[in-house]
């Protein structure tokens, strides 16, 4: 009998984007209702910025108050707390680079301290920009922080969060987060229903 394959969607997001932790909260349901895997990809979003001229929404702007209430109204609908972390946005680049160090050896821990960061900035509120931060959730999860804390700035961490980043712009992202299937892009939390449309007309 020939086993069956799971299908793979690129998963693309930056830690300091609210959006990103609201469709973290959707994904388990969609595997487990499409038979699908996420492939968890953290980028720098603030590079793609500076390469294709965005920005993210000014707080006392009339999106931004807009912003602000839909990601709290967006969490609350499924379930998720939520705290503004301070300060926001925040310096994404030294979880993204510890999500690498992680997952050269163990991907799956990798998700998890995805997870444990994600709730710890948008769940409780805490600056995931400090590094003694993200080490903190790497004690937690029961890895070594010494060995962490010379990892995730090391060249190979680096080289893979830049790689990352210029895939990202090669495929056209532009934002966070946003989702690749077989060629096709679908921007936003709130663009995983429509995902899932698709792949039940057969996008495939």
């Amino acid at each position: 009998m020939t086993q069956k394959t799971t299908r793979t969607i690129d998963f693309f997001f930056d830690f300091s984007s609210a959006y990103s932790y609201v469709a973290l909260g959707k994904l388990d349901a969609f595997e487990a209702a499409r038979d699908v895997s996420f492939v968890w990809r953290p980028f720098s979003l603030g590079v793609v910025f500076k390469e294709t001229g965005g920005s993210p929404a000014k707080s006392d702007s009339l999106k931004g108050r807009y912003i602000t209430r839909d990601v709290e109204r967006s969490a609350g609908e499924i379930g998720l707390p939520y705290v503004w972390p301070q300060p926001f946005p925040f310096n994404s680049i030294p979880a993204a680079r510890a999500f690498y160090a992680i997952a050269e050896t163990d991907p799956r821990m990798a998700q998890l301290f995805a997870r444990a960061v994600f709730a710890a900035s948008y769940g409780l509120g805490k600056d995931l920009s400090d590094a003694d931060q993200i080490l903190g959730v790497v004690a937690e999860l029961g890895l070594d922080r010494e060995d962490m804390a010379g990892r995730m700035g090391g060249d190979q961490a680096r080289a893979k969060l830049k790689a990352v980043t210029d895939e990202a712009l090669r495929l056209g992202i532009f934002g966070a987060p946003m989702f690749l299937a077989e060629g096709e892009l679908f921007w936003g939390a709130d663009r995983l229903d429509q995902l899932g449309h698709w792949l039940d007309r057969g996008g495939w």
